[in-house]
């Protein structure tokens, strides 16, 4: 493995991880020391112990039609498109907000984003100043480090935590539960794909290494060592997000396979195609070892509007549309998992205890909001239960939408196959048959206004249980929030992406 992972103690009090901090050796330091860190974390092996390795894999940006186990058909996409043949794919999964950093915050804590904070990424006051009509809810840019988090209670239970890949939601993984580390920052993209890569957690390649690569060989150094704890990979690839920087063979191949599609497109084409690849190689890797293997494969949200293919779904990332929160999820069970699609609906903060049932570790008494979905792993259905977004934050256009914004402050509810959303700003409420009209085109509101009330009260009892704050009206800005003014949620400023 090469120099610029790092090792973690199991976490304590906050002043301890302070203190700690200024002891750690720095990666500079380490230029040269090829060997596996171990975490000094103290923990009983047994000869027989069976529990699963679990490997999380999460591509960034990637829309749910760019791999063809959901019926894709822009990008090849074989090596994903057999993990999933042999895994559960649900049909109807979704990512917790429409962007990146609220979503991964509830991958790791298991909680919605109106619990844990992280509403958005960056400012909640993105976009236009003028053009803004209320006040949206401030957004905690950060993770709180005492929330205990899925690595957290894997590593408690004996489990090597290990993170490789883009983090986003706080400035070190290794402070949130993680034994082990490699490339992630507080910063949402890459500054490069190639080396140099100026990240203080990667140490440069040779120059002109390609990233997606390179963390692939990060993660099967840790794959292949010696350490006899089960092991947690969170492996979460910077790739598909911006900047469009693809390998060049790869690109020379798009290009031969699509060659009268604009050059963006063929250079997204080329890095899906790394990344299917590097997921080869990673499954090739973990057929090395002896231990059953769990694997969750997913995106952290919809796909990047100008350029992912989110297929018949309405909207992109950024959008509580379907295209912005519909993501592609497919789980492999260890041993003799069941292999099937389910259409139940489901959310990603499910993963948490889903996966600390399926390693049989203890769950302390959590404020989660996910459940297990391991029920369908033994070929029961899952019961539908009501599925809640809350987005209450301005997000500014991209080149695939009309006007000055991606969303404005919105909120949205899926019970059963109905969809309602709530925008703040005016107070509309758009309703939708999603097994009839997936493309979100025809609102239901006028034809089904009962059903519309009791799904808005819904998410208005929800909203409460979850000590969910609102926008707030401006002044001299006629407005239908219904709110009363509440604290803001956390302490730190507010800071720009």
């Amino acid at each position: 493995m090469k120099p610029g992972a790092t090792a973690h103690p199991p976490r304590a009090s906050c002043m301890i991880r302070f203190i700690a901090s200024f002891l750690l050796i720095p990666s500079w330091a380490c230029l040269g020391m090829f060997q596996d860190p171990v975490s000094t974390a103290s923990t009983e092996y047994s000869e027989v112990d069976s529990r699963p390795d679990v490997l999380y894999l999460i591509v960034d940006d990637l829309g749910w039609h760019d791999v063809g186990f959901t019926g894709g058909r822009s990008h090849l996409t074989p090596h994903i498109d057999a993990l999933a043949s042999q895994s559960t794919v649900f049909e109807n999964a979704y990512s917790d907000a429409p962007n990146c950093a609220p979503t991964r915050a509830s991958i790791l804590s298991g909680q919605a984003t109106a619990r844990h904070g992280v509403l958005t990424v960056g400012s909640s006051r993105r976009g236009n100043k003028a053009l803004r009509r209320i006040e949206p809810v401030p957004n905690q840019r950060f993770l709180d480090q005492d929330l205990p988090t899925l690595a957290d209670d894997l590593q408690a239970n004996g489990y090597r935590t290990v993170h490789v890949g883009k983090f986003h939601v706080g400035p070190d993984p290794l402070d949130y539960g993680f034994t082990d580390q490699v490339g992630g920052t507080a910063l949402g993209h890459p500054k490069s794909y190639f080396s140099p890569y100026r990240n203080r957690h990667l140490s440069d390649g040779p120059k002109g290494e390609y990233l997606t690569d390179r963390l692939v060989e990060e993660a099967t150094g840790f794959i292949k060592s010696q350490d006899r704890r089960p092991l947690f990979l969170h492996l979460s690839f910077y790739s598909v997000h911006t900047p469009i920087q693809p390998r060049s063979d790869l690109l020379a191949s798009a290009k031969a396979r699509l060659p009268n599609h604009r050059v963006q497109a063929q250079k997204y084409d080329a890095m899906v195609s790394a990344v299917d690849a590097s997921v080869g190689r990673i499954l090739e890797a973990f057929s090395t070892r002896a231990r059953p293997l769990m694997i969750v494969f997913t995106s952290d949200n919809g796909g990047y509007g100008p350029l992912a293919d989110n297929g018949p779904l309405r909207g992109s990332k950024g959008t509580m549309y379907e295209g912005g929160i519909r993501v592609p999820l497919a789980v492999r069970w260890p041993g003799s998992g069941r292999v099937e699609r389910s259409d139940t609906p489901v959310l990603l903060r499910d993963l948490v205890p889903t996966i600390l049932e399926t390693t049989g570790s203890v769950q302390p008494d959590r404020i989660r909001d996910g459940r297990s979905l391991c029920g369908v792993r033994s070929g029961n259905e899952l019961d539908a239960v009501p599925l809640h977004w809350h987005f209450p934050v301005y997000l500014e256009r991209d080149s695939s939408v009309v006007g000055p914004w991606r969303s404005t402050p919105v909120a949205a509810c899926r019970i059963g196959r109905f969809k309602l959303i709530e925008f703040f700003e005016s107070g509309n409420l758009e309703l939708y048959d999603l097994s009839s009209d997936p493309s979100e085109q025809f609102n239901l509101v006028e034809e089904f206004p009962d059903l519309a009330k009791k799904m808005h009260a819904e998410m208005v009892q929800w909203r409460v249980e979850m000590g969910a704050l609102l926008p707030t009206p401006l002044p001299d800005v006629p407005s239908s929030v219904e709110t009363t003014p509440a604290p803001d949620p956390t302490s730190k400023p507010e800071q720009s992406p």
